[in-house]
Formats: C-alpha cells, structure tokens, sequence
C-alpha cells in the first residue's frame, strides 16, 4: 500500500433478519441518531466507500469507522443509542419537603418578623436552619411550582401624605 492510500472499509455480511430491521429502522424509525447509523450500514452494504457516506449523512469520516466497526463487533445493539439518563437530583425527597413545609408555614409563626415569605428570606432560613448547603432562589421557585405552589412578587404601594392627593388624581 502506498502512502496517502485508504484502505476501504465496509461492514461484514448481513444476516436476512439484519438487513430487514436495519432497512425498517433506517426509513421508519422515530429515533433519528438510530435511524441515521442504520443509514450508514445499509450504505455500507451497498459497498458504499466512508467518503461518501460522511459526505451524504453528514458524519466525518471517523465517526462513520466507528458505527461501522461497533456493528460489526456487537450487531444492532452496537449501533443503538445509549442514553445516560441526565443529572441526578440535587435535592433528596427529604429537603424538597421542608422547602415545601416551611414556604407554607408562616413567617411569624416561627418566629420571624415578617408578614409573608420572599425568596430570599426562605433561602436565608434554609441554609441556616434547614440543614441545606445551598439553594439557589431559582430552584426554590422550581421546587414550589412542582408542588403545586406559587410564588408571586409582593406589589407594595406608597400612599401619599398630601390630603389633595385623591383630588389631583382622579381617585
């Protein structure tokens, strides 16, 4: 082999039942990153170079090795999708129900001088009474929603101390 020249790589011979399912997924799957690896081995049956399929599909030429090499160590199962799952939760069950708790207890109640809860005042008193590291005013907003909780900004006005004031203003 001389320098600069590819060695072509296609996938191993196809079983009938392999080839049916690959076709299936390839033109009817609802799972796009399946179906478009599908894609590739079907090309790849057709002994369709890596080049060109990078080019048609839209993989580099690396990526389309790998999908390739993996179906022809572990078959369909090597191709398919496998997703992790996502980020585990910050907050157990446990300090989502003391959010819970307290933003529905009131604040004088326990001993505080407020009128009712703000966001800031439930993150002050949860890092320093409820045993919670940090909590951001986002994600108590967050866990109060999924609860089925609301919580809306207090409006406050100012009345005026000038007694033609409901005269100038139309009140």
């Amino acid at each position: 082999m001389r320098k600069g020249d590819i060695m072509s790589l296609y996938v191993r011979s196809l079983t009938f039942e392999e080839e049916s399912d690959l076709n299936d997924v390839a033109r009817n799957g609802t799972d796009v990153k399946f179906a478009r690896r599908a894609q590739v081995i079907v090309s790849s049956n057709t002994q369709t170079s890596v080049k060109q399929i990078s080019q048609v599909l839209g993989y580099s030429p690396l990526q389309v090795r790998r999908i390739i090499h993996a179906f022809n160590e572990r078959g369909i199962d090597g191709i398919r999708p496998n997703y992790q799952g996502g980020r585990h939760p910050t907050f157990t069950d446990k300090q989502r129900t003391a959010v819970v708790e307290l933003a529905g207890c009131h604040p004088k109640d326990l001993g505080y001088p407020l009128s009712q809860w703000s966001l800031s005042q439930l993150q002050l008193v949860l890092i320093k009474k409820k045993g919670i590291s940090y909590i951001s005013r986002p994600t108590i907003r967050t866990i109060l929603k999924e609860a089925g909780l609301s919580y809306q900004r207090t409006k406050t006005w100012k009345h005026s101390n000038d007694p033609q004031f409901s005269k100038k203003n139309d009140l």
